[in-house]
Formats: structure tokens, C-alpha cells, sequence
């Protein structure tokens, strides 16, 4: 072990993980029809912890469409449950996937499937992982992301057989947070995959890691990243073909990061998301950009207030223009966001 700080969160992961001992001193596990994961470099990022099972992790996927826009459909890798439902190959799929301390109830996800089903005419998957995510050991659940990542690949596939292979350049991948990194493991083992969103990348444990550790621009035909948190929960790194960075990209206006309310009621999950402002912003910019008429246009430069070379749209509108690089804009610190 590099550090005595690190020594420090090793032993506060035993003392947190259940059955930790197996997992820890194992270098490899396996799993049916995902295969196999080792904690050897470089993916010795999350110290030597080794992904759970997927039964688990139990991931769950819920499908919602203008035809069941408030009541999900429950699909499996099994064909049978794809093709009774209303999926539809030949619409394109969004799958939206949570991150740490979190699950696909939350109301972010569901105004982001209302939003996207209003814009659109599509699929809309939600990716419940949240037995393997809201669990106090973050390094655990960082090694969990990997299997959550093979099982959606393996969810992405069996679609797109359903589809008679014509689907996967229609899919599209938004992940918040640790969920970004599960979008990037999902589409490097989906070849064609159409996009994928990064909506403020985790940093811890992911900073100055290979590029299959992390979501990187090889993952999709296009990957966009939103960075509202940089350095804090969020990476700083451009990780995507384009990379956003609202108001620097490293704290949101409005947001005070106070975690005495987490402090005062003793939950953990509440003192997460009361630190984490900034992280949590990312939500409601791409969630408003998906129907706004303002465009969150976005300058290639942090000081430029002309578009020299080219401005881009930061969110749902990403890909206009195919742009490439990083982009910088201002925007409010209450809804409405956008400001141009």
C-alpha cells in the first residue's frame, strides 16, 4: 500500500464490508455468461476489492413508453419478456443508469423519462442496481460497477437480437456519477453502441486511471460529459469525444455543499446528496435541456464570447455538429438554468 491514508480506507472497508475477507485476498471471480474480473492493474483502482455476484447486485431494468409512461414493464435477457413487451427495435433506447447511494426511484430519474418520452417517441430503460450501489463501502460499489456494466451489455445484445441487429447505434447510455462508469464498461463490450452521456463522471478512485477503467471516448460512437463537480465527486479529466463545463465545471451557483443536515439526522445518504450539490446539478441541466428552447450553447474556450470555431449545445442536443474537445458556458443557479 502506497500511503498510510490508504492503509486507513482499507481498514475502514473491512470493518464495513460484510465478508469482506474472501473478496479482498481472491484475485479473480467469475460469473456465468459475464465471465471474469481480477483486481490486478489496472483495475487494482478499487484496492483490491473484487465485484459481488450479480445475484447480488440484482440488477433490475424497467422499461417505460408512450404507451406505459407511468407503469414500467420489467425486462429480462430472456426474449420472451422483450418481445411481450412494448419494446420497439426500430425506436431508439435510452437507458438511464444511477450512481452511488441511489436507485431508479429517485426523482430525478423519473423526470428524466418524462422529459425524454415527451421529447420523443422512444424506449426508455431504467437500470436499478441499487443493491450493489447504496451500500457505505464506496470502493466496494466501485468494484460492483464492473458487473453491472456486463450485465447491461449482455441486456444491450440480447435487444438488439430482438431487433434483428439494427438497434444498438440507436442506444443511448446516460449515467450519473458512478452510473457513467457502468455506461463505459456496458458500451466497451457493445461494439456499435450509438452514445453514451457522462453526467459528471465519479472521481474517487477513477482520477489518472487506464481508459478501461473508466468511461473513455473508445465506448461509444459518441460520447458527451457534462462536468459540474470536477475534482470533488465528479473527475476533471475530459474522458468524452466533448466535454462540458458549466461555470468551470468544479462548483455550481447556488449550492452551498452544507452537509449539517446529513450531520443532524445521522443518515448517510442524506449527508451524500447535501455535499454533493454540484454533483447532483448535472441532473437538472441535462434533464432541462432535453425539451428547453434555450440551447445551454457552449464556447470552445473558457474566456471566449464568440464561438470562433464553433459553439455546441451542452445535453440532450450534444451531438448537432458533431463537435470535438472541451466547451465552457455560464449558466443560473436556479431553474431555468440555461441562459443562452
Amino acid at each position: 500500500m502506497k500511503s498510510l491514508s490508504g492503509v486507513l480506507l482499507v481498514c475502514y472497508c473491512m470493518a464495513v464490508c460484510d465478508s469482506w475477507v474472501p473478496i479482498l485476498f481472491k484475485r479473480r471471480v467469475c460469473y456465468e455468461e459475464i465471465g471474469c474480473f481480477e483486481n490486478t492493474s489496472p483495475f487494482n483502482n478499487a484496492l483490491s476489492f473484487l465485484p459481488r455476484s450479480p445475484s447480488e447486485i440484482d440488477v433490475m431494468y424497467q422499461l417505460f413508453t408512450r404507451k406505459n409512461r407511468d407503469s414500467h414493464q420489467t425486462l429480462t435477457t430472456n426474449t420472451n419478456t422483450i418481445r411481450s413487451s412494448n419494446f420497439n427495435g426500430d425506436k431508439a433506447t435510452k437507458f438511464i443508469i444511477h450512481g452511488y447511494l441511489d436507485n431508479a426511484a429517485s426523482t430525478w430519474v423519473t423526470d428524466m423519462k418524462d422529459a425524454i418520452l415527451q421529447r420523443e417517441d422512444a424506449n426508455v430503460i431504467t437500470v436499478d442496481w441499487s443493491k450493489g450501489a447504496n451500500q457505505a463501502n464506496y470502493v466496494q460499489v466501485v468494484a460492483n460497477t464492473r458487473v453491472v456494466g456486463a450485465l447491461l451489455s449482455l441486456l444491450m445484445n440480447t435487444l438488439d437480437t430482438v431487433a434483428n441487429g439494427s438497434s444498438l447505434a440507436r442506444m443511448h447510455l446516460i449515467g450519473h456519477s458512478l452510473g457513467a462508469h457502468v455506461a463505459g464498461y456496458a458500451g466497451e463490450r457493445t461494439l456499435g453502441t450509438g452514445r453514451i452521456t457522462g453526467l459528471d463522471p465519479a472521481g474517487p478512485l477513477f482520477k489518472q486511471t487506464s481508459s478501461n477503467v473508466r468511461l473513455d471516448p473508445s465506448d461509444a460512437l459518441f460520447v458527451d460529459v457534462i462536468h459540474t463537480n470536477a475534482n470533488g465527486f465528479g473527475i476533471k479529466y475530459s474522458v468524452g469525444h466533448v466535454d462540458f463545463y458549466p461555470n468551470g465545471g468544479k462548483r455550481q451557483p447556488g449550492c452551498l455543499e452544507n452537509m449539517l443536515s446529513g450531520l443532524f439526522s445521522g443518515q448517510f445518504e442524506q449527508l451524500f446528496h447535501g455535499v454533493a450539490c454540484s454533483h447532483m446539478r448535472v441532473l437538472n441541466l441535462f434533464t432541462e435541456s432535453i425539451n428547453s428552447n434555450c440551447q445551454f450553447s457552449s464556447y470552445p474556450c473558457k474566456w471566449c464570447t464568440t464561438c470562433g470555431s464553433g459553439c455546441a449545445n451542452m445535453g440532450y442536443d450534444a451531438p448537432q455538429g458533431n463537435p470535438r474537445g472541451d466547451y465552457f458556458l455560464s449558466t443560473n443557479s436556479q431553474h431555468p438554468f440555461c441562459t443562452a
